[in-house]
């Protein structure tokens, strides 16, 4: 639950005559929870009294002084005495009165007996805390009795803490800083506040703004951290060998001084193994090292691991090296290929293998490509190419060229953009391999790049049971088959070959690489295209978290997922933010090869938002190599200028190549532009494919017949499964069909619901011409329909009584009522 859904529910919960206690740590942004539940109050009219309990550290009663005068009590009386015999009943007595207390833990004595009288009274609370257990004796004890609903407050959501950063370094940060950011602030938006505002030094880079080092560890910085002064020496060094290693096996719970770390909260058990509880409080531990007690902590660090067990064989290579010991080659290259490994970790390994040893060399190479160091990567490639190429056929040599095959092909399809290359590149390391198994992989491979060329490729028939073939082998087929089945087929199909693939890949560690990313992909774009949307945006909305707060490479492929689904269900302003990111994610990592397509996307949004134009030459998307970059610069041109002949060509085209349910999305964006009878015919002819293909032809069905009823039964399937878009079209097409008909309330009913539409998810007005609330029009709106005066909605809101009736006055026209009343119906119902 995000902190605006807290707030509806904490709204509703009011509404039922209950009161509430919120909790959440320090730092989680509890004050500012507070001041929204007690203006989502007063928007409907309640009379809320804020209290704030870190007023009476000092003086008792003191957060309630100005009720009290309020209520008649004056200096000269008994302050307890006068506050529990005379504000309980006074605020009984007022209309809808609500008391939020925020800090409620800080409440002196006095002031927790009060509350608890006023609740007595009958008067409805709002208590944020840090906790239940740390309310103040009175309270403490009574939340059960007096029947008070118990919410705790939910982390912020990394899109918030990254929007925090956002407005205050004046730019995005790249994936690597956001991630840093996000493990250190841990949800709590007043440390993120403290970490960026601790003298960073950004450098901007095409992915966004670089920090070269970690946040600087100040003053207020430390305030959110556990403090070291409090630890013996023993949980010292236990805490610091737990910090330069980050995860110990839980056998290190026996270090002297782990016992009080885990007990006091600085150390925890996750999974089996033992880590900082909090990662601010491990950049703390580290800020404060000397390197020489670094070394030192991580050989003692790898001598504990390395008595652990083979799980636990790549960390303790890792700390061999930051100790400065000497390390095999072999363990050393299969530690730099675990992908538990974050991109330095894996660089830091790599500086221990020998620089000419051919492994090595590709494995410098992979990460140079993922670092777009172009030159770079074709350097270590080549090199690696030409000693495998070289040397006597042998298992091993065929599986590390196997990888410079698959490397090459990154490079130069997703990396370079020419997928051309990558085909004549990936031919050649083929023919150089003696495994069959290997040239068969490395040929699924390359149906990906042929189909990224615009070359077309052959797949193998969908995969039945994996363990007749090799499982890398058939992680390669399942990625193609998926891929396949989720643009052109169906969801059963591509769920099939998700789960054929997953299973595969669970056996094997050279199958190609982000290939469970790809298989999640194709997941998503088939509940997409069957109409799942809600499952659809969950997955999206998970894995961008994950990769956020990770940095994994797959974050800019969920930006640009995330960002396309917005587009096509209508919701141009999340659209255009989640498609800026995507574009800036995917400079940073592309694997897919989708770089142009989101830049093409960027510009498809600002041109239907009516805030940018069509770059030159989009008048022909045929022409584009990636048939994804020819629709979306096409749908700019078709917006632009309402010309849908090159739409229509690139979407048969995308037809014609295994895209069919993006032809079909395009095809139905050139009908909506025109409501050609032609187009509507291609269109129901799809519906055959069932999911958004089938909702789109009945809406096109609907429309063809004449039925304003059948459209607005449509509208409303739309609407249900996500399409808002789409929905708001369909309720204004039913508008026009009733009024052609003479039924001018039904017409204005049909058009209310497509403003209201377009208002509350900032859909604009494409395709047409539309009606649409502006923000400040429908916050006044549902202030209004709330009953709230227009001199309140002034005050709470800074206009004057004039501006707010000049925007009543617009709001009423557009939606067609009379007044106030009418408004309200609309807009509660």
């Amino acid at each position: 639950m995000s902190q605006h859904s807290l707030i509806a529910d904490v709204l509703d919960r009011m509404r039922e005559g209950h009161s509430v206690v919120l909790h959440g740590p320090r730092g989680a942004g509890r004050s500012r929870l507070a001041r929204g539940i007690a203006d989502g109050l007063r928007s409907e009219g309640r009379r809320v009294a804020e209290v704030s309990g870190s007023d009476g550290t000092a003086v008792p009663l003191a957060p309630f002084a100005p009720l009290l005068l309020e209520a008649g009590v004056r200096p000269g009386d008994d302050p307890a005495l006068s506050a529990y015999t005379r504000l309980p009943p006074y605020l009984a007595s007022e209309t809808a009165s609500i008391v939020v207390v925020d800090d409620a833990h800080l409440l002196d004595t006095g002031s927790g007996v009060l509350v608890s009288h006023l609740s007595r009274a009958g008067v409805p609370l709002v208590l944020v805390t840090e906790a239940p257990s740390a309310l103040p004796p009175p309270l403490r004890d009574r939340t059960d009795t007096f029947g008070w609903v118990q919410r705790k407050m939910p982390p912020a959501a990394p899109d918030e803490i990254l929007a925090m950063a956002t407005e205050l370094l004046g730019g995005e940060l790249t994936a690597a800083a956001g991630a840093h950011l996000l493990a250190c602030s841990d949800g709590r938006p007043a440390v993120a506040a403290a970490l960026l505002g601790s003298g960073l030094q950004p450098r901007m880079t095409p992915g966004g703004l670089a920090i070269d080092r970690p946040f600087p560890i100040t003053a207020e910085v430390r305030r959110w951290s556990i403090d070291p002064a409090t630890w013996t020496p023993e949980v010292r060094r236990a805490a610091e060998v737990a910090a330069v290693s980050e995860r110990l096996p839980a056998c290190a719970a026996a270090l002297s001084g782990m016992d009080t770390a885990l007990s006091v909260g600085l150390i925890a058990e996750d999974a089996g193994a033992l880590r900082f509880a909090r990662e601010l409080d491990r950049v703390v531990v580290l800020d404060a090292m000397p390197s020489a007690l670094w070394r030192l902590r991580a050989a003692q660090a790898h001598d504990l691991l390395s008595a652990s067990g083979e799980d636990w064989s790549t960390r303790a290579t890792l700390l061999a090296v930051r100790a400065g010991h000497r390390v095999a080659v072999d363990p050393t290259l299969a530690a730099a290929q675990d992908p538990l490994l974050t991109d330095a970790e894996r660089r830091e390994v790599l500086e221990a293998v020998p620089g000419d040893h051919p492994a090595g060399l590709v494995l410098r190479g992979a990460s140079a490509s993922a670092d777009d160091q172009v030159l770079d990567a074709e350097r270590h490639l080549g090199a690696a190419q030409a000693a495998l190429t070289s040397a006597p056929p042998t298992p091993e040599r065929d599986a590390w060229l196997l990888r410079v095959g698959q490397e090459l092909g990154l490079l130069h399809a997703v990396r370079r953009g020419d997928a051309a290359r990558a085909v004549v590149e990936v031919t050649t390391v083929a023919a150089a391999l003696h495994d069959p198994d290997a040239q068969e992989l490395l040929h699924a491979e390359l149906v990906k790049w042929r189909l990224m060329a615009g070359a077309g490729g052959e797949v193998s028939a969908p995969l039945t049971d994996v363990n007749d073939v090799d499982a890398a082998r058939a992680v390669g087929k399942a990625v193609i088959g998926a891929m396949i089945a989720s643009m052109d087929g169906g969801r059963a199909e591509a769920h099939a070959e998700v789960d054929a693939g997953l299973a595969a890949l669970a056996t094997t560690r050279i199958a190609p690489a982000h290939a469970a990313s790809l298989l999640e992909l194709s997941r998503f774009l088939a509940l997409v295209f069957d109409a799942d949307l809600t499952a659809a945006q969950e997955l999206a909305t998970a894995r961008r978290d994950a990769a956020a707060r990770s940095a994994d490479p797959e974050l800019g492929m969920w930006e640009y997922a995330a960002a396309e689904l917005a587009f096509h269900t209508g919701r141009l302003d999340d659209a255009a933010m989640l498609a800026h990111r995507a574009a800036r994610h995917l400079a940073w990592r592309d694997f897919t090869g989708l770089r142009d397509t989101a830049d093409a996307l960027v510009e498809a949004v600002a041109v239907r938002r009516g805030r940018g134009r069509p770059a030159d030459g989009t008048t022909d998307g045929t022409a584009e190599a990636d048939v994804k970059v020819g629709l979306h610069r096409a749908r700019a041109h078709a917006d632009r200028h309402r010309d849908v002949a090159a739409l229509v060509a690139v979407a048969h085209r995308a037809l014609g190549e295994m895209h069919g349910h993006l032809g079909i999305l395009a095809l139905d964006d050139a009908w909506m532009l025109t409501r050609s009878s032609p187009l509507a015919g291609e269109l129901i002819a799809h519906a055959d494919r069932g999911g958004i293909a089938a909702l789109l032809a009945h809406r096109i069905e609907a429309h063809e017949s004449g039925s304003a009823q059948a459209l607005e039964r449509a509208a409303e399937q739309l609407e249900g499964t996500g399409l808002v878009g789409r929905a708001a079209d369909a309720w204004e097409l039913s508008a026009r069909a009733h009024r052609e008909a003479g039924r001018h309330q039904s017409a204005d009913r049909s058009l209310r619901r497509g403003v209201l539409l377009r208002s509350t998810y900032g859909l604009g007005t494409w395709p047409t011409g539309a009606v649409v609330l502006s923000p400040r029009e429908s916050e006044i709106a549902h202030l209004a329909a709330r009953r709230v005066r227009s001199r309140e909605i002034g005050q709470q809101l800074g206009l004057s009584v004039r501006t707010v009736d000049n925007h009543l006055a617009r709001v009423y026209r557009k939606l067609g009522v009379s007044g106030r009343d009418e408004l309200a119906v609309l807009l509660t119902t």
